[in-house]
């Protein structure tokens, strides 16, 4: 995105400490009219703010919620892609508040468990479906910004990328014996991703 659009234009907010928090609220309520992408885990009403090590503690600190439904007012007037858990929840109450339009998605589990509860994932499956998750992604919002397709049609063109991505690992990696629960995630990861806007809000398109 800062490739496509420039310093100017461009601004990121990290999450470190309760500092860097308020910081991208702020950030966030000034941006008028802008296309706010989150990246951030969270529940069906609200988003998580990041954690972070205490120096003087040494405890890992944090993690709290940074925005609830409460605080959908921050969203008016803004086009919102939130890849978090259950950020679905979210869009209503920030339609209601005046977003113009905002990308949701469902559970996304990484953790895999057996039928006796035993957790069965490892860090192999974790990177190749976090690696496939962050390329689906970032092709989508691309294709937005750069003014390829509306923000429906972006979405929709996720869900064949992912289609076709799946398809494409399993067929790659036949070696890897978590393969096909890879692509099952991200299968369940295009069925969970939804575009919500007002019947009466025109095609979102980017404007620079």
């Amino acid at each position: 995105m800062g490739k496509l659009l420039g310093e100017k234009s461009f601004h990121v907010c990290s999450f470190g400490d309760r500092n860097s928090e308020a910081h991208a609220r702020l950030a966030l309520k000034r941006a008028e009219g802008a296309f706010v992408v989150i990246f951030a885990h969270g529940g069906s009403n609200y988003i998580r703010g990041g954690e972070y090590f205490d120096r003087i503690s040494r405890q890992i600190l944090g993690g709290e919620k940074f925005l609830t439904v409460d605080d959908a007012d921050v969203f008016q007037g803004k086009v919102i892609f939130c890849l978090s858990c259950d950020s679905n929840g979210l869009a209503g109450p920030s339609l209601a508040a005046g977003a113009r339009a905002f990308v949701g998605f469902n559970d996304v589990h990484f953790n895999r468990y057996a039928a006796n509860g035993t957790l069965i994932s490892d860090r192999e499956f974790e990177q190749h479906a976090q690696q496939l998750i962050a390329s689906a992604i970032r092709v989508t919002i691309e294709r937005f910004i750069s003014g390829k397709a509306t923000l429906s049609e972006a979405v929709a063109f996720l869900r064949l990328w992912i289609c076709q991505a799946a398809v494409q690992f399993v067929r790659t990696n036949q070696l890897f014996k978590g393969g096909r629960d890879v692509a099952a995630l991200l299968l369940r990861v295009k069925d969970g991703v939804q575009y919500h806007a007002s019947v009466s809000t025109p095609a979102i398109r980017f404007v620079k």
